[in-house]
């Protein structure tokens, strides 16, 4: 009776061999497929976080209604006061005033102004929510609110630009963030009444 003699095969070491470079593949399949999803991630959060801000520093931003001059009713040749109302931009998000600068250009003069509410000197302007929709704090003006701005031009708040008759005068509003608002008016060649519309 012949005995049968089991014979080395190579096949079962090749096939174990197969299945180690087959398992190392799809683990490093898998680590580069984790690398990139979360890269991914990353990229896209920092994209919608970068389009929020684009949008929020176009949108910001103040429209004005209407700009008054109050006439010096001693000498009847200079303005006391420019009054402006306005109101933020459709689609703007709130604002503090404390973060806004005001400049006005007299030709003569140019004076940078804070709120009264963090002013560090005596040049500032004043604002008073005239309209408060949101019922914010004070300081913060947001959607459907109507804002007043005084500008004390009296010497008396430390500014030196004098607004006469028939002059060019530039009003910019700055946001912290967005759009500046730009007023530029020339003042009629003679104040005729006490309080006279500008722009």
């Amino acid at each position: 009776m012949h005995k049968m003699r089991m014979g080395k095969s190579r096949r079962a070491e090749m096939g174990v061999g197969t299945m180690i470079i087959f398992i190392a593949m799809v683990l490093v399949a898998a680590v580069a497929a984790s690398v990139l999803i979360s890269t991914a991630n990353q990229v896209r959060e920092q994209a919608q976080t970068t389009g929020e801000q684009a949008i929020n520093n176009v949108a910001t931003g103040f429209l004005v209604q209407d700009v008054v001059g109050v006439v010096d009713t001693t000498t009847n040749d200079k303005l006391t006061q420019v009054v402006i109302y306005m109101r933020v931009t459709s689609g703007s998000p709130n604002i503090n005033m404390n973060n806004v600068v005001l400049s006005i250009n007299t030709g003569n003069a140019v004076e940078m102004l804070n709120s009264t509410a963090n002013a560090a000197n005596d040049t500032a302007f004043q604002y008073q929510k005239l309209k408060d929709v949101q019922e914010f704090d004070s300081n913060v003006v947001g959607q459907g609110d109507i804002l007043k701005i005084t500008i004390d031009l009296t010497t008396a708040n430390g500014i030196d630009a004098v607004v006469a008759e028939n002059q060019l005068v530039e009003i910019k509003i700055m946001p912290a963030f967005g759009q500046q608002t730009l007023i530029t008016f020339v003042t009629p060649e003679m104040f005729s009444a006490a309080n006279i519309t500008l722009y």
